[in-house]
């Protein structure tokens, strides 16, 4: 027989396994608008750079040294934020992981089909994210050309449906395979 003071002390329902989904596409979404940002400023700085380094002399101030100490600094920020991009992106993936058994949420086992649905229509939307990135990755233009150098991102975007296919599989042996500890992860 149910214990109805334990049905009322679990009123979480499926909201950790939103949550979890809601986290994973951002992640997807934020990565791809930020490779495709970066392509954007890389272009811009790549044009900018090298006509503010040329300006001369004004008179007795040298604005070429001036402007090579502002944008050739900026410029070799621009050249380095791939790698901050993709570093933040593994991280933010490996924390969801980690924020799973941290918190310790324990869905009822009646949520598990849920939890498939959510996790197949991810891999939908890592499909058409991935293929997105694709069309614009595999073109000649400068935008294409800039994310061909963008090795490790576009590989984690182009493979999306399998990374995120299989950290939501870990996520749900996480999720459904702990034990009821109360306060916060361990128990598996």
């Amino acid at each position: 027989m149910l214990n109805p003071i334990k049905l009322k002390q679990n009123k979480k329902g499926a909201i950790g396994i939103l949550i979890f989904f809601i986290v994973l596409i951002s992640v997807l979404v934020l990565g791809f608008i930020a490779t495709m940002t970066w392509a954007i400023l890389d272009i811009a700085s790549d044009e900018i750079t090298p006509i503010m380094e040329d300006l001369g002399m004004v008179e007795t101030a040298n604005v070429s040294e001036a402007a090579e100490y502002g944008f050739g600094i900026v410029d070799g920020f621009i050249q380095s934020v791939p790698w901050l991009i993709a570093l933040g992106y593994v991280l933010a993936l490996i924390f969801t992981l980690v924020f799973v058994f941290l918190v310790g949420y324990n869905p009822s086992p009646a949520y598990f089909a849920f939890y498939v649905s959510l996790m197949l229509l991810l891999v939908f939307a890592c499909v058409i994210m991935s293929n997105m990135y694709q069309d614009i990755y595999t073109g000649t233009d400068e935008i294409a050309t800039r994310l061909q150098e963008q090795t490790t991102m576009s590989f984690l975007i182009l493979h999306s449906p399998w990374i995120l296919a299989l950290i939501s599989v870990i996520g749900g042996v996480i999720m459904f395979g702990m034990k009821d500890v109360g306060m916060g992860g361990g128990g598996l």
